[in-house]
């Protein structure tokens, strides 16, 4: 049974790994890098945004686009594609410390005020995949169905023993992760701030007092929608609306409004 699981998930990241690895090697991915390593940032960037409209699930290109852009010194665009960079790759550790390197740039911080729970919870959901996180499911759902068959095809009736009591609550903790990474993939709509600065009120109207200043680079947290009006949280707890006529569904869609660019990091359903 070990074996078997230890199988299947060798072969699953091996074809994930090859596909990823056979789309990096390409000749326009090459000639990109050329452009990047001759100091062509603004080629290079165009270069890799080409690629990722025709295959948008390479981590590299967006990586590679980010760096382009920082040397360009556009720091919303490439703190926006850091971000996408640990979607497709969590444990990218170069790209994270890149982000960090971005955002100390930023004119506008934020500090994130939020509980240690809170702020490990999503250090735990951020390290892994979606895709990781269902087939961790499934590996533990199937070797807790073959453990129940095994055990009542031998005679010894329904009873848990100790093995399969473990099992068990390794498949409630399982369960929760790709409960929880459902939630921050596809239910919390999240997106960076590009324009230089930007205001939001109090309330979903221009007659609303300014409660606080954005900046380029924040990443922000979109809560509720009210027409053309969005209601965004914070790290640091403070939270007000911004006109933002259209806010997409899109995972790599513009919006553009009161803030002029608004952009999501993945697809999600926003209210």
């Amino acid at each position: 049974m070990k074996r078997f699981c230890g199988l299947f998930l060798g072969i699953f990241f091996a074809i994930a790994a090859t596909s990823v690895f056979a789309a990096e090697k390409g000749p326009d991915f090459q000639a990109a890098n050329t452009s990047y390593r001759t100091g062509d940032y603004a080629k290079a960037a165009s270069q890799y945004q080409a690629l990722i409209a025709k295959d948008p699930q390479v981590a590299a290109y967006y990586y590679n686009l980010g760096n382009a852009e920082v040397r360009l010194g556009k720091l919303s665009e490439a703190i926006l594609n850091y971000e996408k960079t640990l979607i497709l790759e969590p444990r990218d550790e170069d790209a994270r410390r890149n982000l960090s390197h971005a955002r100390e740039l930023l004119e506008y911080r934020v500090e994130d005020s939020r509980n240690w729970y809170l702020k490990a919870t999503d250090a735990v959901l951020r390290y892994i995949t979606q895709r990781e996180s269902i087939l961790g499911v499934l590996i533990v759902v199937f070797v807790f169905l073959l453990s129940g068959s095994l055990h009542f095809l031998s005679g010894r009736g329904l009873f848990w023993s100790v093995g399969r009591r473990f099992i068990f609550f390794l498949l409630l903790l399982v369960g929760s992760v790709a409960f929880g990474k459902h939630v921050q993939r596809d239910l919390i709509c999240d997106a960076i701030v590009m324009q230089k600065e930007c205001e939001a009120r109090y309330g979903p109207s221009e007659h609303d007092q300014v409660a606080f200043r954005m900046g380029e680079g924040i990443k922000v947290f979109v809560m509720d929608r009210r027409e053309d009006w969005s209601r965004v949280l914070l790290t640091n707890g403070e939270s007000g609306w911004v006109k933002i006529p259209t806010l997409p569904r899109s995972r790599y869609e513009k919006t553009s409004g009161h803030c002029r660019t608004f952009r999501p990091l993945r697809r999600a359903v926003c209210p």
